[in-house]
This record gives C-alpha cells, sequence and structure tokens, in this order.
C-alpha cells in the first residue's frame, strides 16, 4: 500500500496509521485546527527534519515509539520522515487549514472549476426581451388611441366622379350611356334627400322635387330622368348635342341645394 493511500486512509477513518509499510510511522491526525498539534509516532531515536514555520518536539514513548508533537502557524507543510529501511516517508500535514493554501503544497491546490456556461443567461435573456417587446406591442394596439372615421365624401363630389368616367367611355350605345348616367341622377337624389329614388318612377321623382326646385331646374331633371326614353325615339344624329346639353343639366341640378338655393 503506498504512503499517500495511508494518508487518505488516516483522513477519512481517523486512526493511527502506519505511513509506510514495516516502518513504525504513524499520524493520529494530519489535519488538526489553529493551535492543535499534530501528532506523529515514529521510531526511537528518530529525528524530525526542521520545516520553517513548523516545530516540532518528542513529547512521548508509546509501545516503544517515540511520539512527537508538530505545532506551528496555519498552513500546509510537508515533513519527510526517516522511516528506517523503508527510505523517507512524506507527511502532508494541514494547520488551521481545510487544505493546501501555500508553501511547499501550493501546487497540489485543484484547478478552479470551469466557468459556468453562459447560453442559458442569454436564452433567458432573449426570453424575457421578446415578452418585453410583445407585451409593449399588445399594449400599444390595445390602448392607443383610434381616430375617429373620415367623414363620408360628398354625394354630389361622387355623383360628378361617376358621371364623368361614363362620358369618359367611347364603348356604350348611346340609349346605354343615358340609362346609365340617369342611373348616376337616381343615386345622387338617394344619397342627397335619404328616399328611394333608385327604385321609383321618373314621375314619383318628379313630383317629390317639385316642392324643391324651381320650374327650369324641374324641367332639367325630367330630362335626365327620361334620358334614355328620350335617346330612343329621337334622331340618331342629334345624339351628340343631346348629351352635351345632359351635361350641362347635370352640372346645374349639382349645384342646387334644397329650395331650389345654390349649394
Amino acid at each position: 500500500m503506498s504512503p499517500v493511500l495511508l494518508l487518505v486512509l488516516a483522513c477519512v477513518r481517523g486512526d493511527a496509521v502506519p505511513l509506510a509499510e514495516g516502518a513504525p510511522v504513524w499520524v493520529e491526525a494530519r489535519q488538526v485546527p489553529a493551535g492543535q498539534a499534530v501528532r506523529v509516532h515514529v521510531p526511537p531515536g528518530t529525528t524530525l527534519p526542521e520545516v520553517e514555520g513548523l516545530s516540532a518536539r518528542e513529547v512521548a514513548t508509546d509501545n516503544g515509539a517515540s511520539v512527537w508533537e508538530l505545532t506551528g502557524n496555519d498552513g500546509s507543510y510537508v515533513v519527510d520522515v526517516p522511516a528506517g529501511a523503508t527510505g523517507t516517508t512524506r507527511l502532508f500535514v494541514d494547520i488551521g487549514v481545510t487544505g493546501p493554501t501555500g508553501g511547499p503544497m501550493e501546487d497540489l491546490v485543484g484547478v478552479a472549476p470551469p466557468p459556468p456556461p453562459v447560453w442559458p443567461n442569454v436564452l433567458a435573456a432573449t426570453v424575457a426581451l421578446g415578452a418585453l417587446v410583445g407585451a409593449a406591442v399588445y399594449a400599444w394596439r390595445r390602448f392607443r388611441p383610434i381616430p375617429p372615421p373620415p367623414p363620408p365624401e360628398p354625394a354630389d363630389r361622387v355623383a360628378r366622379r361617376a358621371w364623368a368616367a361614363l362620358r369618359a367611355r367611347d364603348d356604350l350605345d348611346a340609349g346605354v350611356l343615358a340609362a346609365e348616367l340617369s342611373a348616376v341622377y337616381r343615386r345622387y337624389l338617394e344619397a342627397r334627400h335619404t328616399w328611394p329614388a333608385t327604385s321609383r318612377t321618373s314621375r314619383e321623382i318628379l313630383d317629390a322635387l317639385a316642392g324643391d326646385l324651381p320650374a327650369m331646374q324641374l324641367e332639367r331633371a325630367r330630362r335626365l330622368l327620361n334620358a334614355m326614353d328620350i335617346v330612343r325615339f329621337s334622331d340618331r344624329s342629334t345624339h351628340d348635342g343631346f348629351f352635351a346639353s345632359l351635361d350641362a343639366d347635370f352640372g346645374a341640378l349639382l349645384s342646387v341645394g334644397p329650395g331650389g338655393t345654390r349649394a
């Protein structure tokens, strides 16, 4: 059994065990608190070597062996004990320390454990940042002021745009164009007066407008409402002039407000 293993056994069990085979070298406790002594049993006549910072003195005999006490300052020491025919036994002594902290045993200090991995912290920080950003986006969407809806587009502007789009087309025959223009005017009347102009007859619409429009404007409305019939029963050669007249009628009617006043 090696001296080092014997020394370890002495530390674990706390019993006096030989430090070398065939040599009466014993140690009662290798590690002691500050101010206490390490007791070593060596063959009679054995003198322990001097170690800096450590004092050794013979205090007794036990079963023919010399008992020595080792005292000194707190620290770790190495004592080479003569072991007769077996040579020298190396004794490690700790006084007031839990392990080698300096002196000859400083090189025996264990290597510091590796630093913990950083990726768990990075992952946790990423998750926390993502949760914070998500909460901020939710709060912004949840509590941001909602602007009021834009006001509806005026009925006359809608009607003018639809009329202009129809007049710009060249793929419609005169009858279809006249019917579509009349429909634009009906939708305008329905949006302006809030009664169902798109489902009423021309006569019903003119009767409803009679109280709001002067005679001249009422005649313009009649031409717009009956444009398809007028085109159908008129001479083809007059169609172009008729649509130009409808443009004027439409513009004049959209400029007249309720009661015949100009809008």
